[in-house]
Formats: structure tokens, sequence, C-alpha cells
């Protein structure tokens, strides 16, 4: 019997050690009430087993542990419901490849969100570079702009309409009118200040 009851101490503890490790995890995306509400839980999960008297019978340990764990499973439960709801509702960054000159006309020019358009080619190495520092400081926007991808040799049609003589091109749209435009590579700071201003 003792043997059994140390087993289920020892299960016990790793439960302990695994759920700390799930909340420390998830801290920084969870709100810091639900975060201490699972800890309280825990900790009090913990005191419970090191205060157990190996004279208590085994079944009254048993469902003392099976208590507190359902309390700690409702507790984590309602932690990640919240931090859904929170990601739900939290605007998302969206790229995208524009498709035909129609998608450009209804994901870029009829956005009510403005849209960075990125003018590129698959055989542009400034275009491979310039690619991820956008799409890096644009999702740090937190949805309030997005970005569009055009492919000149795919799309020549609104190259052309958008007199782009070489790439990577990138322009700022806003209600359908361009705001703001840059040629070729820029560093980190430039984009940042183009960005800004198209949402500003």
């Amino acid at each position: 019997m003792a043997m059994v009851i140390e087993q289920l101490t020892d299960s016990s503890v790793k439960i302990c050690i695994s759920i700390s490790q799930l909340v420390n995890t998830t801290a920084n995306n969870i709100g810091k009430m639900t975060i201490q509400l699972l800890r309280r839980h825990v900790l009090r999960l913990g005191r419970s087993i090191v205060s157990m008297n190996r004279q208590t019978s085994y079944c009254s340990q048993k469902m003392k542990l099976f208590q507190m764990s359902e309390t700690v499973q409702k507790s984590s439960q309602c932690a990640f419901q919240g931090f859904s709801r929170h990601m739900s509702t939290e605007p998302k960054f969206e790229a995208f490849n524009v498709q035909d000159t129609n998608d450009f006309k209804n994901r870029v020019l009829e956005s009510s969100t403005p849209v960075i358009v990125d003018f590129h080619a698959t055989w542009c190495g400034p275009c491979k570079l310039l690619g991820p520092r956008l799409e890096s400081i644009i999702a740090s926007s937190a949805g309030k702009v997005h970005l569009a991808k055009v492919d000149v040799d795919d799309l020549a049609e609104i190259a052309m309409d958008y007199k782009v003589q070489s790439v990577p091109t990138v322009l700022g749209i806003r209600n359908g009118k361009v705001l703001d435009q840059f040629i070729g590579l820029q560093d980190d700071d430039q984009i940042k200040t183009f960005v800004e201003k198209l949402v500003n």
C-alpha cells in the first residue's frame, strides 16, 4: 500500500511540473490574471501532495487528487477559451499573390484596408531579399495594412498600368489610389516609415 501511495504521489508531482511548463509556455499569450489563477491551483495541488499523511487511506488520497485535478483542468479550459477568443478577434496580417486583373481590382483597389503592392519576379535577386523583410515589417502592423504580390512576368498588364519599369517596385495603395512608392532595396527604417505613412 505504501508503494502505491508513493507512485501516486510521484505521478501527481509530474502532473504539477507538466502543468507549470504549460503555464510558462503560454504566459506570453494569455492574460496575467488567467496565468495567476492557473499557478495558484498548481501550487495548491503541490502543497496538498506534500502534506498528505501516508497513514491516510489510498482511496481518500486518490479522491482528493482527482477533485483538485478537475479544478486545474477547468481553469486550463477557461484560459485557452479566453486565448482563442483573443486570437479570433485580433486583426490578422494578410499577404496574397494576385491572380489576375479582377483579383487585383477586388482585393487591392476596392480594399477597405490599405494595401502594399510588391511587384517582383522569380528571377530577381533583390526581390527575394526584399520580400521577407516586407512581410516581417507589415506583419507587425496588426492587420492595418495588407501585402499583395504581383509577378510582373505573369501579370504584365498590371505592371504596365502602373508603369513598372524595374523590380522590385513597391506601391502603397489606399482607397484605390497610389499614395507612395519606392524602387529597389530599402533599409528597414525606410520601409517602416513607408508603412506608417500609408496606415496614418
